[in-house]
Protein backbone atom coordinates (compact mmCIF):
# COMPACT_ATOMS: atom_id res chain seq x y z
CA UNK A 1 0.00 0.00 0.00
CA UNK A 2 2.87 2.38 0.72
CA UNK A 3 4.26 1.82 -2.77
CA UNK A 4 0.84 2.14 -4.43
CA UNK A 5 -0.45 5.17 -2.54
CA UNK A 6 2.70 7.05 -1.58
CA UNK A 7 5.90 6.34 -3.51
CA UNK A 8 4.45 5.69 -6.96
CA UNK A 9 2.15 8.77 -7.08
CA UNK A 10 4.97 11.01 -5.88
CA UNK A 11 7.39 9.94 -8.57
CA UNK A 12 4.68 9.94 -11.24
CA UNK A 13 3.68 13.53 -10.53
CA UNK A 14 7.20 14.74 -11.30
CA UNK A 15 7.06 13.07 -14.70
CA UNK A 16 3.63 14.52 -15.46
CA UNK A 17 4.80 17.99 -14.51
CA UNK A 18 7.85 17.66 -16.79
CA UNK A 19 5.60 16.67 -19.70
CA UNK A 20 3.36 19.66 -19.08
CA UNK A 21 6.29 22.08 -19.15
CA UNK A 22 8.46 20.84 -21.99
CA UNK A 23 8.83 18.61 -25.05
CA UNK A 24 8.79 14.83 -24.89
CA UNK A 25 8.48 11.81 -27.18
CA UNK A 26 6.18 8.82 -26.91
CA UNK A 27 7.24 5.21 -27.43
CA UNK A 28 4.65 2.44 -27.55
CA UNK A 29 4.70 -1.29 -28.09
CA UNK A 30 2.23 -4.13 -27.83
CA UNK A 31 3.19 -7.51 -26.46
CA UNK A 32 3.10 -10.56 -28.73
CA UNK A 33 2.51 -13.04 -25.91
CA UNK A 34 0.21 -15.99 -26.52
CA UNK A 35 -1.86 -15.12 -23.46
CA UNK A 36 -5.48 -14.05 -23.72
CA UNK A 37 -4.51 -10.65 -22.33
CA UNK A 38 -2.64 -8.26 -24.59
CA UNK A 39 -0.26 -5.81 -23.00
CA UNK A 40 0.55 -2.30 -24.10
CA UNK A 41 3.50 -0.31 -22.83
CA UNK A 42 3.86 3.43 -23.39
CA UNK A 43 7.03 5.32 -22.47
CA UNK A 44 7.91 8.98 -22.46
CA UNK A 45 11.36 10.26 -23.34
CA UNK A 46 12.14 13.54 -21.62
CA UNK A 47 15.11 15.87 -21.45
CA UNK A 48 14.83 18.20 -18.49
CA UNK A 49 17.84 19.78 -16.85
CA UNK A 50 15.74 20.94 -13.89
CA UNK A 51 14.32 17.51 -13.20
CA UNK A 52 15.92 15.88 -10.15
CA UNK A 53 14.82 12.42 -11.24
CA UNK A 54 16.76 10.55 -12.49
CA UNK A 55 19.66 12.94 -13.18
CA UNK A 56 20.15 16.56 -14.12
CA UNK A 57 20.80 17.13 -17.80
CA UNK A 58 20.40 13.51 -18.79
CA UNK A 59 17.83 12.25 -21.28
CA UNK A 60 16.06 9.17 -20.02
CA UNK A 61 13.13 6.93 -20.75
CA UNK A 62 10.48 7.30 -18.10
CA UNK A 63 7.79 4.70 -17.48
CA UNK A 64 5.19 6.76 -15.68
CA UNK A 65 2.30 4.42 -14.94
CA UNK A 66 0.98 0.93 -15.58
CA UNK A 67 -2.73 0.48 -15.25
CA UNK A 68 -5.71 -1.57 -16.29
CA UNK A 69 -7.37 0.46 -19.04
CA UNK A 70 -10.84 -0.70 -18.14
CA UNK A 71 -10.51 0.75 -14.61
CA UNK A 72 -10.10 4.33 -15.89
CA UNK A 73 -7.31 4.89 -13.36
CA UNK A 74 -4.74 5.69 -16.00
CA UNK A 75 -2.01 8.16 -15.54
CA UNK A 76 0.09 9.67 -18.30
CA UNK A 77 1.75 6.54 -19.67
CA UNK A 78 0.65 3.12 -18.67
CA UNK A 79 0.53 -0.61 -19.19
CA UNK A 80 -2.85 -1.94 -20.28
CA UNK A 81 -4.22 -5.48 -20.09
CA UNK A 82 -7.23 -6.01 -22.34
CA UNK A 83 -9.04 -9.17 -23.41
CA UNK A 84 -8.77 -8.20 -27.08
CA UNK A 85 -6.28 -6.84 -29.55
CA UNK A 86 -5.48 -3.15 -29.69
CA UNK A 87 -6.53 -1.16 -32.72
CA UNK A 88 -5.54 2.35 -33.75
CA UNK A 89 -8.81 3.88 -32.56
CA UNK A 90 -8.47 2.41 -29.06
CA UNK A 91 -4.81 3.42 -28.85
CA UNK A 92 -5.50 6.98 -29.87
CA UNK A 93 -8.42 7.16 -27.44
CA UNK A 94 -5.93 6.22 -24.70
CA UNK A 95 -3.62 9.07 -25.69
CA UNK A 96 -6.51 11.51 -25.93
CA UNK A 97 -7.89 10.54 -22.53
CA UNK A 98 -4.63 10.78 -20.60
CA UNK A 99 -3.61 14.06 -22.26
CA UNK A 100 -6.90 15.68 -21.29
CA UNK A 101 -6.79 14.13 -17.83
CA UNK A 102 -3.47 15.77 -17.01
CA UNK A 103 -3.73 18.94 -19.14
CA UNK A 104 -0.71 18.07 -21.26
CA UNK A 105 -0.43 20.20 -24.42
CA UNK A 106 -0.33 18.22 -27.64
CA UNK A 107 2.31 20.55 -29.03
CA UNK A 108 4.74 19.20 -26.41
CA UNK A 109 4.82 15.86 -28.25
CA UNK A 110 7.79 16.04 -30.63
CA UNK A 111 8.40 12.38 -31.46
CA UNK A 112 6.77 8.96 -31.71
CA UNK A 113 8.39 5.53 -31.90
CA UNK A 114 6.89 2.08 -32.21
CA UNK A 115 7.26 -1.01 -34.31
CA UNK A 116 6.63 -0.48 -37.99
CA UNK A 117 3.19 -2.05 -38.39
CA UNK A 118 0.51 -0.13 -40.28
CA UNK A 119 -1.66 0.17 -37.18
CA UNK A 120 1.05 2.23 -35.50
CA UNK A 121 2.81 4.19 -38.25
CA UNK A 122 0.73 3.68 -41.38
CA UNK A 123 0.07 6.66 -43.62
CA UNK A 124 -3.71 6.58 -43.15
CA UNK A 125 -5.83 5.94 -40.06
CA UNK A 126 -2.94 4.90 -37.79
CA UNK A 127 -1.88 6.05 -34.34
CA UNK A 128 0.82 8.24 -35.91
CA UNK A 129 -1.53 9.83 -38.43
CA UNK A 130 -3.95 10.70 -35.63
CA UNK A 131 -1.12 12.11 -33.50
CA UNK A 132 -0.13 14.32 -36.40
CA UNK A 133 -3.64 15.70 -36.54
CA UNK A 134 -2.99 17.07 -33.05
CA UNK A 135 0.70 17.88 -33.48
CA UNK A 136 1.65 18.07 -37.20
CA UNK A 137 5.43 18.15 -36.68
CA UNK A 138 5.71 14.88 -34.74
CA UNK A 139 8.95 13.18 -35.75
CA UNK A 140 8.78 9.46 -36.49
CA UNK A 141 11.02 7.13 -38.48
CA UNK A 142 9.74 3.92 -36.92
CA UNK A 143 12.22 1.64 -35.19
CA UNK A 144 15.56 1.47 -37.02
CA UNK A 145 16.48 -1.74 -35.19
CA UNK A 146 13.30 -3.40 -36.37
CA UNK A 147 13.98 -2.18 -39.90
CA UNK A 148 17.50 -3.66 -39.79
CA UNK A 149 16.02 -6.99 -38.71
CA UNK A 150 13.52 -6.84 -41.58
CA UNK A 151 16.45 -6.41 -43.98
CA UNK A 152 18.10 -9.55 -42.61
CA UNK A 153 14.84 -11.47 -42.90
CA UNK A 154 14.49 -10.34 -46.51
CA UNK A 155 18.00 -11.60 -47.27
CA UNK A 156 17.39 -14.96 -45.58
CA UNK A 157 14.11 -15.32 -47.46
CA UNK A 158 16.04 -15.00 -50.74
CA UNK A 159 18.19 -18.04 -49.91
CA UNK A 160 17.43 -21.33 -51.70
CA UNK A 161 16.67 -23.09 -48.39
CA UNK A 162 14.45 -21.99 -45.51
CA UNK A 163 17.23 -21.42 -43.02
CA UNK A 164 14.86 -20.09 -40.31
CA UNK A 165 12.67 -23.19 -40.43
CA UNK A 166 15.69 -25.47 -40.43
CA UNK A 167 17.08 -23.98 -37.22
CA UNK A 168 13.67 -24.04 -35.53
CA UNK A 169 13.11 -27.68 -36.54
CA UNK A 170 16.38 -28.74 -34.90
CA UNK A 171 15.51 -26.98 -31.64
CA UNK A 172 12.02 -28.42 -31.36
CA UNK A 173 13.25 -31.92 -32.18
CA UNK A 174 15.24 -31.93 -28.93
CA UNK A 175 12.89 -29.67 -26.96
CA UNK A 176 11.30 -31.34 -23.92
CA UNK A 177 12.88 -34.73 -24.68
CA UNK A 178 15.41 -35.74 -22.05
CA UNK A 179 16.13 -39.01 -23.88
CA UNK A 180 17.08 -37.29 -27.12
CA UNK A 181 19.20 -34.75 -25.25
CA UNK A 182 21.00 -37.54 -23.38
CA UNK A 183 21.65 -39.42 -26.62
CA UNK A 184 22.85 -36.25 -28.32
CA UNK A 185 25.29 -35.62 -25.47
CA UNK A 186 26.97 -38.95 -26.27
CA UNK A 187 27.41 -37.87 -29.90
CA UNK A 188 28.88 -34.56 -28.72
CA UNK A 189 31.46 -36.48 -26.72
CA UNK A 190 32.10 -38.87 -29.60
CA UNK A 191 32.69 -36.05 -32.13
CA UNK A 192 34.65 -34.03 -29.53
CA UNK A 193 32.56 -30.89 -29.78
CA UNK A 194 31.74 -28.68 -26.82
CA UNK A 195 28.67 -29.81 -24.90
CA UNK A 196 26.37 -26.86 -25.52
CA UNK A 197 22.61 -26.53 -25.74
CA UNK A 198 20.76 -26.19 -29.02
CA UNK A 199 19.38 -22.65 -29.09
CA UNK A 200 15.95 -21.61 -30.25
CA UNK A 201 15.71 -19.18 -33.15
CA UNK A 202 13.03 -16.54 -32.69
CA UNK A 203 12.54 -14.41 -35.85
CA UNK A 204 11.20 -11.48 -33.83
CA UNK A 205 14.40 -11.34 -31.75
CA UNK A 206 16.69 -8.95 -33.55
CA UNK A 207 20.00 -10.75 -32.88
CA UNK A 208 18.70 -14.30 -32.72
CA UNK A 209 19.77 -15.64 -36.12
CA UNK A 210 23.49 -14.96 -35.66
CA UNK A 211 23.69 -16.66 -32.26
CA UNK A 212 21.59 -19.67 -33.22
CA UNK A 213 23.36 -20.10 -36.56
CA UNK A 214 26.79 -20.00 -34.94
CA UNK A 215 25.74 -22.48 -32.26
CA UNK A 216 24.33 -24.85 -34.89
CA UNK A 217 27.54 -24.52 -36.89
CA UNK A 218 29.68 -25.43 -33.87
CA UNK A 219 27.47 -28.48 -33.21
CA UNK A 220 27.32 -29.56 -36.85
CA UNK A 221 29.57 -32.69 -36.53
CA UNK A 222 27.53 -34.00 -33.60
CA UNK A 223 24.22 -33.17 -35.30
CA UNK A 224 25.24 -34.92 -38.51
CA UNK A 225 26.34 -38.01 -36.63
CA UNK A 226 23.23 -38.08 -34.44
CA UNK A 227 20.65 -37.77 -37.20
CA UNK A 228 22.53 -40.10 -39.56
CA UNK A 229 22.44 -42.78 -36.85
CA UNK A 230 18.81 -42.21 -35.86
CA UNK A 231 16.49 -45.19 -36.27
CA UNK A 232 13.94 -43.10 -38.19
CA UNK A 233 16.40 -41.66 -40.68
CA UNK A 234 14.96 -43.69 -43.58
CA UNK A 235 11.33 -43.00 -42.72
CA UNK A 236 9.52 -39.98 -44.18
CA UNK A 237 9.31 -37.33 -41.52
CA UNK A 238 11.20 -34.75 -39.52
CA UNK A 239 14.31 -36.86 -38.86
CA UNK A 240 14.86 -37.65 -42.52
CA UNK A 241 14.23 -34.04 -43.53
CA UNK A 242 16.69 -32.62 -40.99
CA UNK A 243 19.31 -35.25 -41.85
CA UNK A 244 19.13 -34.45 -45.56
CA UNK A 245 19.57 -30.73 -44.92
CA UNK A 246 22.44 -31.35 -42.50
CA UNK A 247 24.34 -33.40 -45.05
CA UNK A 248 23.67 -30.97 -47.88
CA UNK A 249 27.01 -29.10 -48.33
CA UNK A 250 25.02 -25.96 -49.17
CA UNK A 251 23.74 -25.84 -45.57
CA UNK A 252 27.19 -25.57 -44.02
CA UNK A 253 28.29 -23.00 -46.60
CA UNK A 254 25.25 -20.81 -45.92
CA UNK A 255 25.77 -21.04 -42.15
CA UNK A 256 29.40 -20.01 -42.61
CA UNK A 257 28.31 -17.13 -44.82
CA UNK A 258 25.77 -16.02 -42.18
CA UNK A 259 28.54 -16.14 -39.58
CA UNK A 260 30.52 -13.74 -41.76
CA UNK A 261 27.87 -11.24 -42.83
CA UNK A 262 25.41 -11.00 -39.92
CA UNK A 263 27.81 -9.29 -37.46
CA UNK A 264 28.05 -6.32 -39.84
CA UNK A 265 24.29 -5.70 -39.68
CA UNK A 266 23.91 -6.75 -36.05
CA UNK A 267 26.64 -4.35 -34.91
CA UNK A 268 24.59 -1.52 -36.43
CA UNK A 269 21.52 -2.90 -34.67
CA UNK A 270 23.32 -3.19 -31.33
CA UNK A 271 24.58 0.40 -31.49
CA UNK A 272 21.12 1.86 -32.00
CA UNK A 273 19.28 -0.27 -29.48
CA UNK A 274 21.62 0.89 -26.72
CA UNK A 275 20.25 3.22 -24.06
CA UNK A 276 22.06 6.27 -25.45
CA UNK A 277 21.01 9.15 -27.66
CA UNK A 278 22.37 8.22 -31.09
CA UNK A 279 19.87 10.03 -33.31
CA UNK A 280 22.49 12.55 -34.50
CA UNK A 281 24.66 9.74 -35.88
CA UNK A 282 21.86 7.78 -37.53
CA UNK A 283 22.05 9.13 -41.09
CA UNK A 284 25.85 8.79 -41.50
CA UNK A 285 25.73 5.32 -39.93
CA UNK A 286 22.95 4.22 -42.28
CA UNK A 287 25.00 5.43 -45.24
CA UNK A 288 28.07 3.67 -43.86
CA UNK A 289 26.20 0.37 -43.41
CA UNK A 290 24.79 0.57 -46.93
CA UNK A 291 28.24 1.18 -48.42
CA UNK A 292 29.77 -1.65 -46.38
CA UNK A 293 27.16 -4.04 -47.75
CA UNK A 294 27.44 -2.78 -51.32
CA UNK A 295 31.22 -3.22 -51.53
CA UNK A 296 30.79 -6.87 -50.56
CA UNK A 297 29.32 -7.63 -53.98
CA UNK A 298 29.71 -4.43 -56.06
CA UNK A 299 33.09 -3.21 -57.28
CA UNK A 300 34.34 -0.51 -54.95
CA UNK A 301 35.08 2.03 -57.71
CA UNK A 302 31.39 2.26 -58.55
CA UNK A 303 30.39 2.65 -54.90
CA UNK A 304 32.95 5.40 -54.28
CA UNK A 305 31.99 7.25 -57.44
CA UNK A 306 28.31 7.42 -56.45
CA UNK A 307 27.24 10.11 -53.98
CA UNK A 308 23.58 9.11 -53.95
CA UNK A 309 23.62 5.32 -53.57
CA UNK A 310 19.94 5.13 -54.44
CA UNK A 311 20.94 5.79 -58.04
CA UNK A 312 23.50 2.98 -58.15
CA UNK A 313 22.32 0.07 -60.28
CA UNK A 314 23.64 -2.62 -57.95
CA UNK A 315 21.66 -5.31 -59.81
CA UNK A 316 23.80 -4.79 -62.94
CA UNK A 317 26.05 -7.87 -63.18
CA UNK A 318 28.73 -5.79 -64.93
CA UNK A 319 29.12 -3.71 -61.76
CA UNK A 320 29.28 -6.71 -59.43
CA UNK A 321 32.28 -8.75 -58.35
CA UNK A 322 32.96 -12.10 -59.92
CA UNK A 323 32.53 -15.22 -57.80
CA UNK A 324 36.24 -15.15 -57.10
CA UNK A 325 36.11 -11.75 -55.38
CA UNK A 326 32.62 -11.53 -53.92
CA UNK A 327 32.82 -11.32 -50.11
CA UNK A 328 31.80 -14.54 -48.38
CA UNK A 329 34.34 -14.73 -45.52
CA UNK A 330 37.62 -16.56 -45.12
CA UNK A 331 36.09 -19.62 -43.42
CA UNK A 332 33.58 -19.98 -46.24
CA UNK A 333 36.35 -19.80 -48.88
CA UNK A 334 38.30 -22.47 -47.05
CA UNK A 335 35.21 -24.68 -46.86
CA UNK A 336 34.67 -24.27 -50.61
CA UNK A 337 38.21 -25.49 -51.23
CA UNK A 338 37.94 -28.34 -48.72
CA UNK A 339 34.62 -29.70 -49.95
CA UNK A 340 34.62 -31.33 -53.34
CA UNK A 341 31.55 -29.60 -54.70
CA UNK A 342 30.04 -30.20 -58.07
CA UNK A 343 29.85 -27.09 -60.29
CA UNK A 344 26.08 -26.91 -59.89
CA UNK A 345 26.19 -26.70 -56.08
CA UNK A 346 28.95 -24.09 -56.14
CA UNK A 347 27.05 -21.97 -58.64
CA UNK A 348 23.89 -22.32 -56.57
CA UNK A 349 25.78 -21.08 -53.50
CA UNK A 350 27.13 -17.97 -55.20
CA UNK A 351 23.71 -17.22 -56.64
CA UNK A 352 22.34 -17.47 -53.09
CA UNK A 353 24.98 -15.05 -51.81
CA UNK A 354 24.18 -12.52 -54.53
CA UNK A 355 20.47 -12.95 -53.85
CA UNK A 356 21.05 -12.28 -50.15
CA UNK A 357 23.06 -9.11 -50.77
CA UNK A 358 20.62 -7.80 -53.35
CA UNK A 359 17.58 -8.48 -51.15
CA UNK A 360 19.14 -6.79 -48.10
CA UNK A 361 20.23 -3.69 -50.03
CA UNK A 362 16.88 -3.45 -51.79
CA UNK A 363 15.06 -3.64 -48.46
CA UNK A 364 17.35 -1.02 -46.93
CA UNK A 365 16.74 1.43 -49.75
CA UNK A 366 13.01 0.81 -49.49
CA UNK A 367 12.61 0.95 -45.69
CA UNK A 368 15.43 3.00 -44.17
CA UNK A 369 14.61 6.74 -43.74
CA UNK A 370 17.21 8.04 -46.21
CA UNK A 371 14.70 10.65 -47.45
CA UNK A 372 13.82 12.06 -44.03
CA UNK A 373 14.14 15.85 -44.02
CA UNK A 374 15.06 16.13 -40.32
CA UNK A 375 17.89 13.61 -40.05
CA UNK A 376 20.48 15.62 -42.09
CA UNK A 377 20.09 18.58 -39.72
CA UNK A 378 20.59 16.49 -36.59
CA UNK A 379 24.34 16.67 -37.05
CA UNK A 380 24.03 19.67 -34.68
CA UNK A 381 23.88 17.08 -31.87
CA UNK A 382 27.49 16.10 -32.57
CA UNK A 383 29.66 18.38 -30.39
CA UNK A 384 32.64 17.87 -32.72
CA UNK A 385 30.78 19.54 -35.60
CA UNK A 386 29.61 22.65 -33.78
CA UNK A 387 32.35 24.95 -35.11
CA UNK A 388 31.98 23.83 -38.73
CA UNK A 389 28.19 24.19 -38.99
CA UNK A 390 26.28 27.35 -39.84
CA UNK A 391 23.13 28.32 -38.01
CA UNK A 392 21.01 27.02 -40.91
CA UNK A 393 20.33 23.51 -39.51
CA UNK A 394 19.50 24.72 -36.01
CA UNK A 395 17.06 27.30 -37.42
CA UNK A 396 15.36 24.60 -39.52
CA UNK A 397 15.05 22.34 -36.48
CA UNK A 398 13.69 25.17 -34.36
CA UNK A 399 11.02 25.87 -36.96
CA UNK A 400 9.97 22.20 -36.87
CA UNK A 401 9.95 21.58 -33.10
CA UNK A 402 10.08 24.97 -31.35
CA UNK A 403 8.21 27.51 -33.51
CA UNK A 404 7.99 30.00 -30.63
CA UNK A 405 11.77 30.40 -30.42
CA UNK A 406 13.13 33.81 -31.39
CA UNK A 407 15.16 33.12 -34.54
CA UNK A 408 17.45 36.11 -34.23
CA UNK A 409 18.31 35.31 -30.64
CA UNK A 410 18.84 31.70 -31.64
CA UNK A 411 21.38 32.76 -34.29
CA UNK A 412 23.19 34.91 -31.76
CA UNK A 413 23.35 32.06 -29.27
CA UNK A 414 24.63 29.65 -31.94
CA UNK A 415 27.49 32.01 -32.74
CA UNK A 416 28.16 32.40 -29.02
CA UNK A 417 28.26 28.61 -28.74
CA UNK A 418 30.82 28.41 -31.52
CA UNK A 419 32.98 30.96 -29.67
CA UNK A 420 33.18 28.85 -26.51
CA UNK A 421 36.83 28.17 -25.56
CA UNK A 422 37.96 24.61 -26.16
CA UNK A 423 37.29 22.25 -23.25
CA UNK A 424 34.84 24.65 -21.58
CA UNK A 425 32.77 21.48 -21.41
CA UNK A 426 35.04 18.43 -21.91
CA UNK A 427 34.17 15.89 -24.59
CA UNK A 428 35.76 13.09 -22.58
CA UNK A 429 35.39 11.97 -18.99
CA UNK A 430 38.24 11.43 -16.54
CA UNK A 431 38.77 7.92 -17.94
CA UNK A 432 39.17 9.21 -21.49
CA UNK A 433 35.83 7.87 -22.68
CA UNK A 434 33.50 10.06 -24.79
CA UNK A 435 30.87 11.87 -22.75
CA UNK A 436 27.28 10.97 -23.57
CA UNK A 437 25.72 13.42 -25.99
CA UNK A 438 22.81 14.25 -23.68
CA UNK A 439 25.12 14.73 -20.70
CA UNK A 440 27.38 17.02 -22.75
CA UNK A 441 24.56 19.25 -23.94
CA UNK A 442 23.03 19.28 -20.48
CA UNK A 443 26.28 20.75 -19.16
CA UNK A 444 26.52 23.23 -22.02
CA UNK A 445 22.96 24.46 -21.55
CA UNK A 446 23.62 24.92 -17.83
CA UNK A 447 26.32 27.52 -18.53
CA UNK A 448 25.65 31.07 -17.34
CA UNK A 449 27.03 34.49 -18.19
CA UNK A 450 29.06 36.70 -15.83
CA UNK A 451 25.73 38.23 -14.77
CA UNK A 452 24.53 34.79 -13.60
CA UNK A 453 21.81 34.45 -16.25
CA UNK A 454 21.42 31.46 -18.60
CA UNK A 455 23.75 31.77 -21.55
CA UNK A 456 21.76 29.72 -24.08
CA UNK A 457 18.01 29.96 -23.22
CA UNK A 458 16.83 29.63 -26.85
CA UNK A 459 19.21 26.78 -27.65
CA UNK A 460 18.03 25.00 -24.51
CA UNK A 461 14.48 24.93 -25.86
CA UNK A 462 15.63 23.45 -29.17
CA UNK A 463 18.03 20.91 -27.72
CA UNK A 464 15.47 19.83 -25.13
CA UNK A 465 13.30 18.74 -28.05
CA UNK A 466 16.10 17.24 -30.17
CA UNK A 467 17.42 15.07 -27.35
CA UNK A 468 13.95 13.56 -26.94
CA UNK A 469 13.70 12.35 -30.52
CA UNK A 470 13.58 8.54 -30.70
CA UNK A 471 15.33 6.34 -33.27
CA UNK A 472 14.46 2.94 -31.84
CA UNK A 473 11.75 1.19 -29.89
CA UNK A 474 14.21 -0.90 -27.90
CA UNK A 475 13.30 0.91 -24.67
CA UNK A 476 9.77 -0.48 -24.87
CA UNK A 477 11.22 -3.98 -25.24
CA UNK A 478 13.31 -3.39 -22.14
CA UNK A 479 10.18 -2.32 -20.25
CA UNK A 480 8.54 -5.65 -21.10
CA UNK A 481 11.63 -7.44 -19.81
CA UNK A 482 11.31 -5.50 -16.56
CA UNK A 483 7.65 -6.48 -16.30
CA UNK A 484 8.60 -10.16 -16.60
CA UNK A 485 11.07 -9.79 -13.73
CA UNK A 486 8.35 -8.31 -11.51
CA UNK A 487 5.32 -10.31 -12.65
CA UNK A 488 6.89 -13.74 -12.07
CA UNK A 489 5.31 -17.17 -11.65
CA UNK A 490 5.34 -16.57 -7.90
CA UNK A 491 3.29 -13.39 -8.40
CA UNK A 492 0.70 -14.56 -10.90
CA UNK A 493 -2.13 -13.06 -8.85
CA UNK A 494 -0.60 -9.58 -8.83
CA UNK A 495 -3.20 -6.97 -9.74
CA UNK A 496 -2.52 -4.54 -12.63
CA UNK A 497 -2.51 -1.52 -10.30
CA UNK A 498 0.12 -3.19 -8.10
CA UNK A 499 2.28 -3.90 -11.12
CA UNK A 500 1.71 -0.28 -12.09
CA UNK A 501 3.13 1.00 -8.84
CA UNK A 502 6.17 -1.27 -8.90
CA UNK A 503 7.07 -0.06 -12.38
CA UNK A 504 6.55 3.58 -11.46
CA UNK A 505 9.01 3.34 -8.61
CA UNK A 506 11.41 1.11 -10.55
CA UNK A 507 11.73 3.36 -13.58
CA UNK A 508 10.98 6.84 -12.28
CA UNK A 509 13.34 6.72 -9.33
CA UNK A 510 16.99 6.47 -10.30
CA UNK A 511 18.24 6.82 -6.72
CA UNK A 512 19.25 3.69 -4.77
CA UNK A 513 16.64 2.86 -2.15
CA UNK A 514 19.04 3.40 0.74
CA UNK A 515 19.76 6.95 -0.47
CA UNK A 516 16.17 8.07 -1.00
CA UNK A 517 15.12 10.93 1.27
CA UNK A 518 11.31 10.96 1.39
CA UNK A 519 9.65 14.35 1.41
CA UNK A 520 7.20 15.48 4.05
CA UNK A 521 4.27 14.92 1.68
CA UNK A 522 5.52 11.42 0.88
CA UNK A 523 5.74 10.51 4.57
CA UNK A 524 2.25 11.84 5.23
CA UNK A 525 0.76 9.85 2.34
CA UNK A 526 2.63 6.73 3.52
CA UNK A 527 1.11 7.11 7.00
CA UNK A 528 -2.35 7.58 5.50
CA UNK A 529 -1.90 4.48 3.31
CA UNK A 530 -0.83 2.43 6.32
CA UNK A 531 -3.80 3.66 8.37
CA UNK A 532 -6.24 2.79 5.57
CA UNK A 533 -4.73 -0.67 5.13
CA UNK A 534 -4.93 -1.44 8.84
CA UNK A 535 -8.52 -0.23 8.96
CA UNK A 536 -9.53 -2.44 6.02
CA UNK A 537 -7.92 -5.53 7.59
CA UNK A 538 -9.07 -5.19 11.16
Amino acid sequence: MIIKESLAPAYTEKVIEACRKGPFSIMADESNDKNTEKRLVILARIFNGDMPIPASGKATDIFAEIDNFMRYEMDLFFFACIQTTFDQILLFFIYLFIFRLHNIPWENVVGFASDNCNMMVGRDNSVLSRLKEKSPNVFSIGCICHLANLCVKAGVKALPMKLDDFLVDIFYFFHNSSKRLTDFKEFQQFTEVEEEKILKHCPTRWLSLEKVGNRTLSQLPALKSYFASHEDVEKPGKVKSINERLHDPLTELLLLFMKFILPIINNFNTIFQADKRKIGSLLPEMDRLLRKLLVKFVQIKYVKATNDLRRLDFLDSDLQHSDEFIAIGLETREALQTHELDPGTEQKFFEAVRGFYEAVVRKMLNKFPFDDKILPHLSVLDPRKTESLTYGPIVELAAAFCPTVDTEELKEEWEDLQLLPENTVPLQDKDGKPVRVDVYWGQVMALKTALDVPRFPQLLKVYSALLCLPHSNADSKRAFSMVRKIHTDFRKSMLPETLTSFMQVKMNCDTPCFKVKPSKEMLESAKAATWNYNKQHQ
